[in-house]
């Protein structure tokens, strides 16, 4: 029996999304959109008989994982505030975790405190909105995301490791 390797392809904004097979690298490009909502992992077998699978990444921008202490304000629950851990963060939002986390709901408002582990530990404070909660991890968005790449932040998730 044929291992399966897994493999990373991300949706481009056109809804389309380049398959790579990992044993040959013949590419095949691939309509998206109709995979969106239910299917993210697709097993393909390719031109050289081989089969893989290709998990399809539908984010808008790379997220990356990461251990970052930080705090934040509730603004929609009577000014709380408390400790969180960033777990990954992007261009677009991030998801904590917080010892207080059972007293957020989706749609709080919150202001992040938190430095980047860069070598100029770089200072950055974030207005954000929760998406959504899972188990201990709060999703949120930036309500005014950073410029593409253009930012310290940019610059951390595209260079630090």
């Amino acid at each position: 029996m044929t291992e399966h390797k897994i493999s990373k392809a991300f949706v481009r904004p056109d809804d389309t999304a380049v398959l790579t097979c990992p044993h040959c690298n013949k590419q095949k490009t691939i309509l998206a959109s109709s995979y969106i909502g239910y299917q993210h992992k697709l097993k393909v077998k390719c031109y050289c008989k081989q089969r893989f699978i290709v998990h399809l990444e539908f984010r808008r921008h790379v997220r990356k994982r990461t251990v970052l202490k930080g705090a934040y304000s509730n603004h929609s629950h009577k000014i709380s505030s408390g400790n969180l851990i960033i777990q990954d963060i992007s261009l677009s939002g991030m998801s904590f975790t917080s010892l207080d986390i059972e007293n957020f709901k989706v749609g709080d408002e919150f202001s992040v405190d938190f430095t980047l582990n860069d070598e100029h530990r770089t200072k950055i404070k974030q207005d954000v909105i929760v998406r959504n909660i899972r188990l201990r991890l709060a999703g949120c968005e930036f309500e005014r995301p950073e410029d593409v790449y253009g930012g310290p932040l940019g610059y951390y998730i595209a260079h630090v490791l």
